[in-house]
């Protein structure tokens, strides 16, 4: 849906600053008022502070409604308990924005205090754009409005570029932006959503989307209270042309909510949230370095890479790394082997290439194999680790990249000193991006390689459009009955069923392989089991042994980010030893169900792993869908553990269901 116009949070053309202090000093008010003055911005300025008559040769005034117009946008630079107050003139008088500087009203134990509460009442009804509480601004680099006070916009130079940043941190931006000016990378706009009452992380993604100066969009976010649109937003700037790229804190476990049974000890919210920014195309950086890297890797570099350097140690690491992050590094085709034997005359023609100290001294070497490596139609794209050297020798190399670059060859380089990309200004100049870690360098290529947004398409058709999970259950659960009632002459499985029992087998209260004959005893065992555990309500059932194959978990839950998802991975009771589970948000196509399953070492199971025979896979994976299904209309949380994939068909064994979730 439409949300409010940020343009005169980004571009007024006028401010007022409320609390306004004299530059120089060690307050909020005094460090916004320097910024704005050392950058000069454009905008008509106004300054608000009853304690003064003049500031900085200008007049200062009592409150707002004193000021000679309406500024477009109000800095709120008071304590908490004034702040809302001058919200509410600045309303009055028409004000279109303000930026809420001021902490004290949701943080910590804050939250839900009444002065948090009156705020978000306020916002609630505002028509302004507000961006915090508890922020440190929004500074626009291109135009030269620094409104706010993060340390990068206290330089002497706003960092100007073409990627709008938006961070639930405002403390980590100027630490980001760092990595950034490192890479040759600078800002369109940077946002720092603070407390994000009124104004969150969609609203910026979407503002950027819209913003003709902005080609990509980097984010830092911890929480999304919002997640539907904020994936809106992503998808509208993926249709435009601009990728989002996203680094997210709390990826580990402990620091995500587990839900119910063991697929939420298995799977973090950070998982889930990872999977949808997948399918929407959005890159995930891992760490800060490579959330400022990922900008400059942008482009398509394929899988099978080309090495070479001067030092046979570093060819060495970057085919390793390569390696390790899903490249090949495949032998040279017979054409380049043959050039580079009539060049060398030290070291062989391989992939990786070690050019040795041969191309210290012979500088017509490292153009001829870069020519030689690009025309390897066997090569996508050429990696050269660039050493510490003679100036003469190392722009010789430069030179080189950049011509071989000019012919249309993907090429990326490590510098192996760690030096950054604006080190090597022709290099930066020509867009061949330079990292300081050849795994950074390898894992930034494979993000935008393997980069493939699924933007929304018709919906295809659904083969239970009304299913309930009981419809599906009553397909693939393995019938249950009273130990009397068992009349099969097949073994049996007795279990002691009871609510919250998810780990039985671990419990003792399952037993496998059961003659008929012995049933009567070993539900007697397990009743005289549960009375020791206190488990008065629990009852004992009995399944048929079901026909063996492979054991799968697979489930649903609802994340509050992720929405809707469908788990899956390799099952039984050595779920948590195996820890091998792959998440994706529902609902799902059928592709989407067998991704998931390769997603795991469940696939290479499913399809006859080392002679085995061929599970039903196509059968697995229409539980999948089945489920995607359900939870995406009914938010029904399940576990089955395990659902058994035989030859042919599939069979449930067991199965938790939680509430349905909003």
């Amino acid at each position: 849906m439409p949300g409010k116009d940020l343009s005169p949070l980004v571009r007024p053309r006028s401010i007022a600053v409320v609390g306004a202090t004299p530059p120089g000093g060690n307050k909020l008010g005094s460090w916004a008022l320097s910024n704005l003055l050392k950058h000069n911005v454009s905008a008509d300025l106004y300054l608000v502070n009853p304690r003064y008559d003049t500031m900085v040769e200008r007049p200062c005034y009592a409150d707002l409604g004193s000021l000679p117009e309406p500024p477009e946008l109000v800095l709120v630079l008071v304590p908490a308990a004034a702040a809302i107050d001058v919200l509410r003139q600045a309303e009055a008088i028409g004000s279109k924005a303000a930026i809420l500087f001021s902490g004290g009203f949701g943080e910590g134990d804050r939250a839900g205090s009444p002065l948090d509460l009156e705020l978000q009442a306020f916002l609630a009804d505002t028509s302004m754009a507000v961006c915090g509480p508890n922020t440190n601004g929004v500074i626009n680099c291109v135009d030269r409005i620094p409104a706010g006070f993060p340390p990068y916009a206290m330089a002497d130079e706003l960092p100007v570029g073409n990627l709008g940043v938006v961070s639930q941190s405002g403390a980590l931006v100027s630490s980001l932006v760092e990595h950034l000016l490192g890479n040759g990378l600078g800002l369109t706009v940077g946002f720092a959503v603070g407390n994000g009452i009124d104004l969150k992380v969609s609203d910026y993604v979407r503002y950027l989307a819209g913003d003709v100066r902005t080609e990509q969009i980097v984010v830092y976010v911890e929480g999304l209270d919002d997640a539907d649109r904020f994936f809106d937003a992503a998808d509208e700037a993926t249709c435009a042309g601009k990728p989002v790229i996203v680094l997210k804190g709390g990826r580990s476990p402990e620091g995500a909510d587990a839900v119910r049974g063991h697929i939420g000890a298995l799977v973090g919210d950070y998982d889930a949230f990872a999977a949808r920014c997948r399918q929407h195309g959005i890159l995930m950086a891992h760490d800060l370095a490579e959330l400022a890297a990922l900008p400059m890797a942008r482009g398509q570099w394929g899988r099978r890479v080309g090495v070479l350097s001067s030092s046979g140690a570093v060819a060495g690491i970057l085919a390793d790394s390569a390696r390790h992050n899903g490249f090949e590094v495949p032998p040279l085709g017979g054409a380049t082997h043959s050039a580079m034997a009539e060049r060398m005359t030290l070291g062989e023609p391989r992939n990786p290439l070690d050019l040795t100290g041969q191309s210290v001294v012979d500088f017509d070497l490292m153009p001829a194999a870069l020519e030689a490596l690009g025309d390897d139609p066997g090569l996508d794209v050429l990696v050269h680790g660039m050493l510490i050297g003679p100036d003469l020798s190392i722009n010789s190399q430069v030179d080189a990249l950049v011509a071989q670059a000019g012919r249309g060859t993907p090429i990326a380089v490590f510098s192996a000193p760690g030096w950054h990309a604006v080190d090597y200004p022709k290099l930066l100049e020509s867009g061949i991006p330079v990292f300081g870690s050849a795994d950074l360098l390898f894992r930034c290529l494979a993000a935008w390689q393997s980069r493939t947004p699924q933007l929304p398409t018709a919906e295809e058709p659904r083969a239970w459009p009304e299913e309930s999970l009981e419809d599906l259950l009553a397909d693939i659960l393995a019938p249950t009955c009273a130990p009397a009632e068992y009349a099969d002459d097949r073994p049996a499985a007795v279990k002691l069923l009871g609510e919250g029992l998810d780990h039985k087998t671990d419990l003792g209260l399952v037993e496998l392989n059961v003659a008929p004959d012995d049933i009567a005893d070993a539900a007697a065992r397990l009743e005289a089991r549960g009375k020791e555990l206190g488990l008065a309500d629990a009852t004992v059932v009995v399944q048929s042994m079901a026909d063996p194959g492979v054991e799968l978990i697979v489930g649903t839950r609802i994340d509050p980010e992720a929405g809707p998802c469908v788990v899956a991975g390799l099952g039984g009771v050595l779920t948590e030893l195996v820890d091998d589970v792959a998440i994706s948000p529902a609902p799902l196509s059928l592709a989407d169900a067998h991704a998931l399953l390769d997603a795991t070492k469940a696939g290479a199971l499913l399809d006859g792993y080392r002679g085995e025979p061929d599970s039903d896979r196509q059968a697995a994976a229409e539980v999948l869908v089945r489920l995607g299904h359900i939870t995406a209309r009914d938010h029904t949380e399940a576990e089955i553990n395990p659902l058994i994939v035989h030859t042919s068909g599939v069979t449930a064994v067991d199965v938790l269901i939680g509430s349905p979730r909003s």
